[in-house]
């Protein structure tokens, strides 16, 4: 097993997506991730911030530094955030970093602002800006007003990227150009329309059809069924998804080898897919392996989580498309298809299907991107 798989990434892509009357900006605020879609391609970065209380003493081309310009206090985020985070921390909580209603906290508006901030550096023009963004199935009608109010805050700030210049941001953004739709739809959407922002040929049966949308992310196992046009299926789930595997993970570790290691610490050690284990008594240091750790923990969720899903959907049964999606869901993408093997009459289809060049945590974000551009002409 690749443990480094398992680690949130970071990363910037470039490519060519249609382009229309206004700026839009595809943004998928997770858990675990901010990814984000403009017209000029994508990016990703963990969810992840700390206050720093002077500059760093050199730059890192991982860097995300934020500084506020009306308290002068300044942040990191992302790898490098994660990077400085240590083993045996207690400061991050579960509450503040996965809780549902964290959109007032102060970190969510830091790590919107940068993704925000970041798409625009690719804006030339005077054209209004649109936000797309989405919520879990069930959250989406009880907390749109509350992620709108968040998006909508004015802020000043700078930005610095890697090793790059301090750049200044003062967003203000309506909340009338701010929409919100059920995340899942969006890796719905993304398999509908093609690169060139058309629908597919196949998009009218497809709609037709009985299709259902298992989003896996970090935080939620989201359902989104259609049947014959019909929503039937909107739930969420909670601890089903790829923090319940590290969670799990770091249980194991805690039990086996008495090394009591945190989330976010556990993530910067996916990269080196190994652990040091000190014996306090003999001060002798053991490297042990993530992997035996990862795979066990990796096979619990995904048993709990397809018996769930049974639950959910009476087994799958009428539906004849399965839309996998969200980084959980690449993950367990061959276990799925190989679970439901026998069910012939079940086509099950990526995520990403429209755009394999992109890994498949772009899908929801690419369909907020493509279905705001088609509604927005």
């Amino acid at each position: 097993m690749q443990t480094a798989k398992f680690r949130t990434r970071q990363e910037i892509r470039r490519a060519q997506n249609p382009k229309g009357n206004h700026y839009i900006i595809g943004l998928d605020a997770g858990y675990s991730s901010m990814k984000c879609c403009h017209e000029s391609g994508y990016f990703c970065f963990p969810s992840y911030v700390r206050r720093l209380d002077q500059e760093l003493m050199f730059p890192s081309g991982e860097d995300i530094l934020y500084r506020d310009l009306k308290t002068g206090e300044l942040y990191i985020m992302g790898y490098s955030a994660q990077n400085m985070a240590g083993s045996l921390e207690t400061n991050d909580t579960d509450g503040e970093l996965y809780s549902r209603k964290r959109y007032g906290n102060r970190n969510f508006q830091i790590l919107c602002n940068a993704a925000i901030a970041m798409a625009l550096e690719y804006k030339t023009d005077n054209r209004e800006i649109l936000i797309q963004t989405g919520l879990p199935s069930a959250y989406e009608t009880a907390d749109t007003p509350e992620i709108k109010k968040a998006l909508s805050k004015p802020a000043r700030f700078e930005l610095r990227i890697g090793d790059g210049k301090w750049k200044e941001y003062g967003l203000e953004i309506k909340k009338d150009n701010i929409f919100v739709m059920a995340q899942p739809a969006g890796s719905l959407y993304s398999v509908l329309i093609q690169n060139d922002g058309k629908y597919t040929k196949d998009a009218r049966s497809l709609l037709f059809s009985n299709v259902l949308v298992m989003d896996i992310g970090f935080g939620t196992f989201d359902f989104y069924g259609i049947k014959n046009r019909a929503i039937v299926c909107r739930d969420s789930i909670d601890e089903i998804g790829m923090k319940q595997v590290l969670s799990e993970t770091s249980a194991q570790i805690l039990k086996q080898t008495g090394e009591d290691i945190r989330l976010q610490a556990l993530q910067k050690k996916l990269t080196a897919g190994t652990i040091i284990c000190l014996n306090e008594d003999t001060m002798q240091e053991e490297e042990k392996p993530i992997a035996p750790f990862l795979e066990e923990a990796n096979d619990k969720v995904f048993q709990t989580a397809i018996n769930k899903a049974k639950s959910i959907t009476s087994s799958f049964r009428d539906y004849q498309y399965l839309i996998v999606t969200g980084g959980t869901g690449a993950a367990w993408m061959e276990k799925i298809q190989k679970y439901l093997s026998g069910m012939k009459s079940l086509v099950i289809l990526p995520g990403n299907l429209n755009n394999d060049k992109i890994p498949m945590i772009y899908s929801n974000v690419r369909g907020y991107y493509m279905y705001r551009y088609m509604v927005s002409k």
